[in-house]
């Protein structure tokens, strides 16, 4: 450690550091050390580890070191927030799939787990922020009203599949998944494209097939559309040729009724590929289009991978949701951060 950094740790240790001390001290911006925790994609692997090293150094550990007094005087219990019903929670399969990592990760540590699901059409964040537990993992949509409130809630958080400036986030490779299955799915000639994505606000949409780097406030609906925009920019396919319609989240099985009604309006023999950001949704539009006359259905690509997407030869973006869980854990609890969960394009039948 240099006398500089001694200096700089003496005078930072008295109180709680936040991330702007932190880029005070070590001469780098904000954002800088902001990416080095929650976004180190976007910096080289050698920046980051020397931000991450001599942030360590003065003694900050994450964006919310509360989570490392937490485990000094004890965490009993852990909440999850998450963005639907239990009913959802406990039936979805990715959603048992992250579950089960929290629980694999909270039971070596022998903590308890309380679950607070979304009831109604919007997750009401203020109310579950007061829950009891020690330590929150938020699997739901946060925006940007939200955002302020994330940053300041006095116990460790951290988001799942949102990203919020400041606070501590676990994704996964959402948009380059989105990349892989829009570039299979055009590899089949398609005439037409159907993008069946989960409900998305209209400013976020925009700025999605807008080519912009970053979205107002990270959320996989929107970084899954970023992606599917890109890979058909990048083969040239004209957005105008997609169609983009909105399934209701809690019933992805509704995509086949949706799918089933449109069969009219596509002329005979178009080729139409149609891309799902669940497999529950594509695996409903594969049983829906069977048998059709009119249109040939020449891709439908799921996301997920669920033992139901394998069986059923459906091509799918494969993610690791057991991992995420595990990863949301830890982070929460021993300031562990890495890289975006990693994805894979799974190309079966269709």
């Amino acid at each position: 450690m240099t006398e500089h950094d001694a200096v700089s740790r003496r005078g930072l240790t008295d109180k709680r550091l936040t991330l702007l001390d932190v880029a005070n001290a070590l001469g780098v911006s904000r954002t800088t050390v902001s990416n080095a925790f929650n976004r180190p994609h976007r910096l080289s692997p050698g920046l980051r580890e020397d931000v991450i090293n001599k942030a360590r150094e003065l003694g900050y550990f994450g964006p919310d070191p509360a989570a490392r007094a937490l485990r000094r005087t004890g965490v009993h219990e852990v909440a999850v927030i998450f963005h639907h019903d239990l009913c959802y929670a406990l039936s979805d399969p990715p959603s048992v799939e992250f579950l089960k990592g929290v629980s694999i990760e909270l039971d070596r540590r022998r903590l308890t787990l309380q679950i607070i699901p979304k009831m109604g059409r919007r997750l009401d964040l203020g109310a579950a922020f007061q829950t009891t537990a020690d330590a929150l993992i938020v699997h739901a949509e946060v925006d940007l009203e939200l955002a302020n409130a994330v940053r300041s809630l006095p116990k460790p958080v951290v988001l799942v599949d949102s990203i919020v400036e400041g606070a501590v986030s676990i994704n996964s490779q959402d948009r380059h998944g989105a990349e892989m299955a829009m570039a299979h799915a055009l590899s089949m000639c398609p005439d037409q494209v159907l993008v069946l994505t989960f409900p998305l606000d209209d400013d976020t949409r925009a700025r999605a097939l807008s080519d912009a780097e970053t979205l107002p406030h990270g959320y996989l609906p929107g970084e899954r559309v970023a992606g599917y925009a890109n890979a058909a920019r990048a083969a040239g396919y004209a957005l105008e040729r997609i169609r983009w319609i909105e399934v209701d989240d809690t019933h992805p099985e509704s995509a086949g009724q949706v799918v089933a009604a449109l069969c009219d309006q596509f002329a005979p023999g178009c080729r139409l590929a149609v891309l799902a950001m669940s497999d529950r949704m594509a695996l409903a539009v594969q049983a829906a289009v069977r048998g059709w006359n009119g249109p040939e259905v020449v891709a439908i690509v799921g996301y997920d991978d669920i033992a139901a997407a394998s069986a059923a030869g459906l091509t799918t973006v494969r993610q690791n949701h057991q991992l995420k869980g595990q990863r949301a854990v830890q982070a929460l609890l021993d300031g562990v951060v890495l890289r975006p969960l990693p994805v894979e394009l799974v190309v079966r039948r269709t």
